[in-house]
């Protein structure tokens, strides 16, 4: 078949794909109209190092006997594990057990699910698939979205999750930190070595300023740089997608019903 055929079949089959292009328009109307739609919250997040204290921290000893960490661990881009964590973090069931404390959270899942979550894995799955994390050119930087009908619940949502997760990361690092200070003054007073002590000492300042940092009241893992916000139309169904996949859906089927009764006809 050359393309002057294939014009000919289509000029033939006209009166189905008429009919069938019809008939889709009026399913993508109807689909259209009832579809719930969902509007899209965005938020950009970016890694909170603390270079203020942090920088103090790794240059007390201004003799430079004793090399000191810096006061996070660091990837080797220089970007703080804590905002790793934090990204992975926000779509597990550690921040889903603490949502399923809020009433008002688990009320707006549930309008969009149309029922009920009950526990930390199942609500972690609709993080995991409502939750989209995406990198923003070369820089850490992350923009994280969320969909749902209710426009003022999705930008609630992700500052709640944003709130959870940099919370339960502070409080993690809080225990660690307090744990190694009891250590630390507990080795102190048994050593009586001046070399041992200065040592014990710096860490010890490190630690103090760990502390110090986890205690502002400030973003710990994740600052956010842009605010949540929620695009005023929604997101999701796409009229210019649905209604173009509609025609040619209708137009294809129309010419396919013509070539199978064309051929029963044969």
């Amino acid at each position: 078949m050359n393309l002057a055929d294939l014009i000919g079949d289509i000029w033939r089959a006209k009166f189905y794909m008429i009919v069938m292009v019809a008939l889709c328009a009026v399913m993508a109307f109807l689909f259209l109209k009832i579809s719930t739609p969902h509007y899209r919250a965005s938020m950009i997040v970016a890694p909170a190092d603390g270079y203020a204290l942090g920088d103090y921290a790794s240059m007390i000893d201004n003799e430079r006997i004793a090399a000191m960490p810096f006061w996070r661990p660091m990837d080797q881009e220089g970007v703080s594990t804590d905002f790793y964590r934090f990204i992975h973090t926000i779509r597990g069931p550690s921040v889903g057990e603490i949502l399923l404390t809020d009433r008002g959270v688990l009320s707006g899942i549930q309008h969009d699910e149309g029922r009920a979550l009950k526990t930390k894995e199942e609500l972690a799955i609709y993080l995991s698939k409502k939750i989209q994390i995406d990198p923003i050119g070369a820089t850490p930087l992350r923009r994280i979205h969320y969909a749902h009908p209710d426009p003022e619940f999705a930008a609630a949502m992700l500052r709640k999750i944003h709130l959870v997760a940099d919370q339960m990361i502070r409080r993690d690092r809080k225990r660690q930190s307090q744990s190694r200070i009891d250590y630390l003054k507990d080795s102190l007073s048994k050593n009586q070595n001046p070399d041992h002590r200065k040592g014990i000492t710096n860490l010890l300042m490190q630690q103090e300023h760990i502390q110090m940092l986890a205690n502002l009241n400030e973003a710990y893992a994740a600052i956010v740089v842009e605010p949540a916000f929620t695009a005023p139309k929604p997101d999701w169904p796409k009229p210019f997608v649905v209604w173009p996949v509609a025609l040619f859906l209708g137009g294809f089927l129309g010419y396919i019903i013509f070539s199978i009764r064309r051929s029963f006809k044969a």
